[in-house]
């Protein structure tokens, strides 16, 4: 991606291996567990459907057979040919049934529904959990900036254990620590020659 007026073009992604790495694994580990435990539960939902009409099916051809039959001790080859043509009615209209159709989609939204909701929840709680790892660094550093801008060295910024950026807090400090004695010792000094050392090392 380039960026506009500068002709930088970015050709390194991973700039912090262990960092970017790290965060990879905290997404990806529990987006995989959430994915496989979706897939079970569509399996075993699939599964239910499945056996459950398959088995309503059976009941009631069973019930269709009996009743045409039972009166009968030899049924003729007419009789038997009109059972057919019955169960291949009843499977067709089954199939092309509105209710079972709408049931069916139910069962499987309901299934589908729950497991999205599931990972959104996860997604939501994992941005927010992490973000404040980064969230909180970047808001000390904004104070630090801003203290430096009116004039104040002695802010120090302190990160909780487990925050992102540690290196660059450290970083930060030691910036903060360097100018503040740059500036006590050009104020405090009577040597010219060493204002003058002091201020070549800069650049402005």
């Amino acid at each position: 991606m380039a960026k506009k007026g500068t002709g930088l073009v970015r050709k390194h992604f991973f700039i912090d291996k262990k960092f970017q790495g790290r965060y990879m694994l905290t997404f990806l580990i529990p987006m995989f567990i959430m994915l496989t435990f979706m897939l079970g539960i569509l399996y075993l939902a699939s599964q239910t459907i499945i056996q459950s009409t398959i088995r309503t099916l059976k009941q009631n051809l069973d019930s269709q057979i009996v009743t045409q039959l039972q009166d009968s001790r030899e049924p003729a080859p007419e009789q038997y040919k009109a059972v057919i043509e019955g169960i291949t009615e009843y499977i067709r209209t089954f199939s092309d049934s509105k209710d079972y159709q709408k049931n069916l989609l139910s069962a499987l939204l309901l299934v589908v529904g729950g497991g999205l909701l599931l990972v959104i929840v996860q997604i939501v709680l994992l941005t927010i959990f992490f973000s404040h790892k980064v969230a909180g660094p970047i808001y000390r550093f904004e104070k630090a900036c801003n203290s430096m801008i009116e004039g104040d060295y002695t802010k120090e910024i302190k990160l909780r254990k487990g925050d992102e950026m540690q290196n660059l807090a450290d970083l930060l400090n030691e910036a903060m620590r360097v100018s503040r004695e740059r500036i006590k010792t050009l104020i405090d000094t009577d040597n010219r020659e060493k204002r003058e050392e002091i201020v070549s090392k800069l650049e402005i």
